[in-house]
């Protein structure tokens, strides 16, 4: 160990015992209460997702196909805890290269669960995002889009439009769109998340704030410069108005409007990463207005 930090045979050793443990609890839970018992089946759960850790990909893969057996044979191919086993198997196909056959898997657990538990269940709009996600890594953007804006109109309606889980799906749709390089149609969609956040919170709020910054970034990526400095001029105005001119936010978007009237437009995986890194900078920003705001009460 270097600097607190395990050396890569003392990760394995870890990752050896651990399996080693759930070897031991999924033979003692067998012994008990039997191959079928359904906490058989979720300690070999445990011990596929505990090799998909370390690595093993293919042992994982091994256990949890004959999980998804044995779960169709014991709890039923319409039980939540068969589609879930097969949900799991995915994302080990996915860790494999195994894509179709991930993706395959995954529109029929949507399907089935959209018939058994209906289209508004969590496990339901799990499936659905598990599905659009998969469809945008593998490069299928317009079936990813369609179902992402799915996505998000069942989350708005089923957990409200202001829920975590709801605003990840609307990202995940802005980064669909921009990977298919329909800039115009992110920017509709934040100028209408800016609009609900005025009226919802007030246009001064810091969550209003981070919206417009978004907002002025697609127009940069989209090659609307000209747009983009003047909204980003109004914002800087607002944001020494509101919290200062020394606050980092403020600092930020003034260095951003300081890059000068032409930075590059931005499409598909690149408008992707920048989005990311503006994400990030907009929590920080939004973690230090909240910092000061509390130390000034």
């Amino acid at each position: 160990m270097s600097d607190g930090i395990p050396s890569r045979d003392e990760q394995e050793q870890v990752f050896e015992d651990a399996i080693a443990q759930e070897a031991r609890d999924v033979e003692e839970i067998e012994r008990t209460r039997g191959a079928d018992d359904p906490a058989t089946l979720a300690a070999r759960g445990n011990l596929a997702y505990t090799h998909w850790t370390a690595g093993r990909i293919q042992e994982a893969i091994r256990i949890e196909e004959e999980i998804v057996a044995d779960s169709e044979r014991v709890l039923g191919t319409d039980h939540v805890g068969t589609f879930m086993a097969r949900s799991n198997l995915a994302s080990s196909y996915w860790s494999a290269g195994r894509n179709e056959e991930a993706i395959e898997l995954e529109e029929g657990v949507l399907a089935d669960t959209e018939r058994v538990l209906g289209t508004d269940d969590l496990a339901t709009l799990t499936a659905r995002a598990n599905l659009a996600f998969s469809y945008s890594s593998a490069g299928r953007i317009d079936e990813a889009i369609v179902l992402q804006r799915q996505v998000v109109a069942d989350r708005e309606r089923v957990l409200g439009p202001d829920d975590a889980d709801t605003a990840e799906a609307r990202e995940k749709l802005v980064n669909a769109l921009w990977a298919g390089g329909r800039s115009d149609e992110v920017i509709a969609i934040e100028k209408t998340l800016v609009a609900a956040s005025e009226t919802s919170v007030g246009a001064d709020d810091i969550e209003t704030l981070n919206l417009r910054a978004n907002l002025n970034s697609s127009y940069r990526q989209a090659g609307r410069t000209e747009e983009a400095e003047t909204l980003q001029k109004q914002l800087i105005s607002d944001l020494e108005r509101v919290l200062g001119p020394e606050h980092p936010a403020t600092k930020g978007a003034k260095r951003l409007l300081e890059i000068g009237s032409n930075p590059p437009a931005w499409s598909g995986a690149a408008a992707s990463e920048a989005r990311g890194a503006a994400a990030e900078e907009a929590a920080r920003a939004a973690a230090a207005a909240r910092d000061g705001d509390d130390a000034g009460k």
